[in-house]
């Protein structure tokens, strides 16, 4: 039995170098996870309309009038098992603008833009969930006096910036939405919490099921802006994005078949290393070491805790269990139940 495992782990030496020759530099899985900590790189981001870089940042409207930008995520993005998405913005001036910014989820086209001013630049989108950053109160939209936030959609119809037609949720107390502030969006698939600057205590619950509004369960997701007969700078500073997914999985069941075994190593380092192989679904079951990513060293963990006697064990969860570590790291699909 020695011998047999010692051929073993010979041969897989062997195809571990192999491959390593072969690694592409740069290579990636493509999850739904993002992080930018600015945005000197626009990589996988899509800018509509009057957006443009400056410098680290992206301004969805300069100090003009009757402008409306947006930025979206190139690609679609799962969003309906839940997500949990953090940003700053800047607004300026922070008193006397208009007319404000939107977080914008929306399945109708990658470069969908409406018009400037009130309306947002979502007003008349289909498919779409929209969280107001509203500056400038509009007697034809029935926005209520002074700034506010709003969560915005309509269920089989083009979502609306009144209040009376697309309005779902409403924060009147908020005083001033303008300056610099950090806005946390969280969404379990069951309810929406909306969070600014105090990113423990939601400013808005709703209970909502966004892919009724969504029609669909991916969408580009992103921010619009805009200005009318009044100005303000409306600039995203940072962003994060983590798809909430599944909660239970098994750590080192890479390919999803319900067991952890050399498959899942094999699975691991085609992944990695060979192009055009399958990604694996569940960044958790793939970070092996549990060290926060995905890479070599977790096809290397796997293969000494299956191979090489008196190895550290596969750390927690096993067997559907859940993943305690805050690492960012999310399940698209699992095999568990």
């Amino acid at each position: 039995m020695y011998q047999q495992t010692k051929l073993h782990s010979q041969r897989l030496q062997s195809s571990i170098l192999a491959l390593i020759f072969i690694h592409c530099a740069g290579l990636s899985s493509l999850y739904a996870d993002f992080e930018y900590l600015d945005f000197t790189d626009l990589t996988g981001l899509t800018m509509v309309g009057s957006s443009s870089q400056v410098v680290n940042r992206v301004r969805l409207t300069s100090s003009a009038f009757s402008q409306v930008g947006a930025l979206y995520t190139t690609e679609r993005i799962p969003y309906s098992e839940g997500f949990d998405t953090t940003f700053t913005y800047q607004i300026n001036p922070t008193t006397g603008g208009a007319d404000g910014m939107t977080f914008l989820i929306q399945s109708e086209s990658p470069t969908a833009l409406y018009s400037n001013g009130g309306p947002l630049g979502y007003s008349g989108m289909t498919n779409s969930v929209a969280i107001e950053i509203d500056c400038y109160s509009n007697g034809v939209w029935n926005d209520p006096p002074g700034h506010h936030l709003a969560i915005h959609g309509v269920l089989g119809a083009p979502n609306s910036a009144d209040e009376l037609i697309g309005g779902l949720a409403i924060d009147t107390t908020i005083g001033n939405v303008a300056g610099v502030r950090t806005m946390r969006i969280y969404y379990d698939s069951v309810s929406m919490q909306v969070f600014i600057d105090d990113l423990t205590t939601p400013r808005m619950t709703l209970d909502i099921n966004l892919i009724d509004y969504i029609g669909t369960d991916e969408a580009w997701i992103g921010f619009t802006g805009s200005t009318g007969g009044v100005t303000q700078i409306n600039d995203l500073l940072s962003w994060t994005f983590t798809d909430v997914g599944s909660d239970l999985l098994t750590r080192g069941d890479l390919n999803l078949d319900g067991s952890v075994n050399l498959p899942d190593a094999i699975f691991g380092l085609s992944s990695l290393f060979v192009p055009g192989s399958p990604a694996p679904a569940c960044q958790d079951s793939a970070d092996i070491n549990d060290d926060g990513s995905f890479n070599l060293p977790d096809a290397i963990f796997l293969l000494s805790a299956l191979f090489v006697p008196n190895s550290t064990p596969i750390p927690e969860p096993s067997n559907c269990g859940t993943d305690n570590t805050d690492d960012g790291l999310d399940c698209a699909e699992t095999s568990c139940p």
